[in-house]
């Protein structure tokens, strides 16, 4: 983490952060942590997985059904095992 100090902001600009900080019952740093994360986070590149999309849609019910039937009994927790 880093630390940031901002010189000679407006008044103006100033006031307005204090009446938002504490309208969203915040402190200013952290008001000014959300706002530039926000602004920020928008030009970030998102991740994107598609490898798994050509299977998407594929299975009929059928086939579900005999999935979800066949994987039922890896989804019960053992008891005796988490003692």
């Amino acid at each position: 983490m880093h630390t940031v100090n901002i010189r000679n902001i407006d008044d103006s600009i100033y006031k307005a952060i204090e009446h938002e900080s504490q309208k969203k019952g915040l402190s200013i740093n952290k008001l000014l942590q959300q706002v530039l994360d926000k602004v920020f986070s928008e030009n970030k590149k998102k991740v994107e997985f598609n490898d798994l999309d050509d299977f998407f849609g594929t299975w009929s019910e059928e086939e579900y059904r005999l999935i979800k039937e066949g994987t039922s009994q890896a989804r019960k927790i053992d008891k005796e095992i988490w003692k």
